[in-house]
Parts: C-alpha cells; sequence; structure tokens
C-alpha cells in the first residue's frame, strides 16, 4: 500500500493551533529540562519548527546568543520569523529538507516536537542521528513523540470515527521502541518520561566515547 503523507499546507490552512495546546506541551518540555543547566549562553536549534513557541519559551530559561529554527514550509518560517521580531539574539530561519540540512554549527540544545512520528522507521533513525549530529560537546537533544497510550488511541479512533483525522501517516512510537531507536543512534538518554497522556519525551546527550 502506497504510504499517504501528512498535506501540511491544508494542515496550516485549517487548524489553528490553540495557546491551551502549546502550554501543555510546555508543561512537558519543562518538566524534561529541570535540572539541566549551561555554562553560559547557549544556542538552540528546533527542527521541524512549527510555531517555534517551545524554542520562544526556552529563551526564558536560558541566556541564548542565537536560535535556528528549520521547516520545509514557507507560510510556517514567515510567520515564525514575524512572531520572533523581537527577540534580541541573533536569529536564523531555514526553509527546506531535513534530509538535506547542511550545517557546520553546533547546538547546547538541539529540539523536535511533533515531528519524528511522520516518518519511516529508516527516516526517523536519520533524524534522530542529525539531532545527535547537531549536537555542542555539552549540548541535549530533547525530543518528544506520541506514544499509543489509552488516551491517545481513544482521541485518534475518535477522530478518525468522525473524519477528523488529519494526519495519515502519523505512526505513535512506544516507549520500547523510542528507546531502543535513540540509544541506537549513538545517544546516551538522561531522562525519558510520559507527557501529558499521550506523549513520550526523551533527553539526551551524544553517547560519550569509550576511553
Amino acid at each position: 500500500m502506497e504510504r499517504v503523507v501528512t498535506d501540511w499546507d491544508q494542515y496550516h490552512r485549517r487548524v489553528r493551533v490553540s495557546q491551551r495546546f502549546l502550554w501543555t506541551v510546555w508543561r512537558a518540555y519543562a518538566s524534561l529540562l529541570r535540572g539541566f543547566s549551561f555554562s553560559g549562553p547557549i544556542k538552540i536549534i528546533e527542527l521541524g519548527c512549527g510555531t517555534g513557541y517551545h524554542t520562544m519559551q526556552m529563551t526564558r530559561l536560558y541566556p541564548v546568543t542565537k536560535v535556528t529554527l528549520v521547516d520545509f514550509n514557507a507560510s510556517v518560517i514567515e510567520d515564525t520569523e514575524r512572531r520572533f521580531t523581537a527577540l534580541e539574539c541573533e536569529k536564523e530561519f531555514l526553509l527546506g529538507d531535513l534530509f538535506s540540512l547542511e550545517l557546520n554549527e553546533k547546538y547546547h540544545i538541539v529540539h523536535s516536537q511533533g515531528l519524528l512520528e511522520h516518518y519511516t522507521p529508516d527516516q526517523r533513525k536519520e533524524l534522530i542521528r542529525l539531532h545527535r549530529d547537531l549536537l555542542a560537546p555539552d549540548g541535549i537533544a530533547l525530543i518528544l513523540v506520541p506514544t499509543p497510550s489509552l488516551a491517545y488511541r481513544f482521541w485518534r479512533g475518535l477522530l478518525e470515527k468522525l473524519h477528523q483525522w488529519i494526519y495519515p501517516d502519523e505512526t505513535a512510537i512506544s516507549r520500547a521502541e523510542f528507546t531502543q531507536e535513540l540509544e541506537s543512534s549513538g545517544l546516551e538518554i538522561l531522562r525519558i518520561q510520559g507527557c501529558h497522556l499521550m506523549e513520550v519525551g526523551a533527553v539526551c546527550r551524544r553517547r560519550p566515547s569509550p576511553k
């Protein structure tokens, strides 16, 4: 069967992401980040940035010298660029495909939410390695994905019955599978936990080289 991908142009025309939802996800981010600190100002990159909301919230937690936001949707990048106008640090907005992203820069926080679940297992592993490869030596990767919890299955099943589910390529990822994919991609999990009943999130660093 041919794989049907989410129509993100249609999504951005139809869906207005609620502040309540963004805040709920940000609370999961904040919980995952609790206790992590850096020795100086940091650089942040968000892969598949959407609204850029969570990057903006991080700039209120940490002193930041640069933010980089990446998405393949031009209207998303335009909206996000406007949203970040008042932020007083270096800003970079990249329109393009994550699989052909070429960046030599390294970041203290590399993060994504709502990204990996829209790709095949092999593509997910490639994207996890991208998170890893963008990390500064003391950097952390923070990734959230939907997980097939009872709440997720109920909510998705209801929307599918109502013909309101618009993410045909979304695959919920079990905690065990997520753990395996992170570790096999050269990341060491520092924290992993369930988030707001329907996602699992992890904070990782590049696995130290054996001495």
